[in-house]
């Protein structure tokens, strides 16, 4: 049996986010972010890159395994 090919978080994150992914993280991403450094005592870094900000919510969301 084939099972579907599954859409991650990261998959849609990167389509809401603008074609170059070095301009300045959206605000969905800052929101989010935010959150995660929140619960897991962590410092929320404001000049982060769309990619940057893609890759620190994806440590965090593993380190504190948590799905937003």
């Amino acid at each position: 049996m084939i099972s579907p090919t599954t859409k991650t978080v990261t998959d849609e994150t990167i389509a809401k986010t603008s074609g170059d992914p070095d301009s300045p993280m959206t605000g969905d991403q800052a929101d989010l972010l935010r959150v995660l450094c929140e619960e897991a005592s962590e410092p929320f870094d404001a000049s982060l890159t769309q990619r940057q900000a893609l890759e620190r919510i994806e440590a965090l969301r593993d380190s504190t395994n948590k799905t937003l």
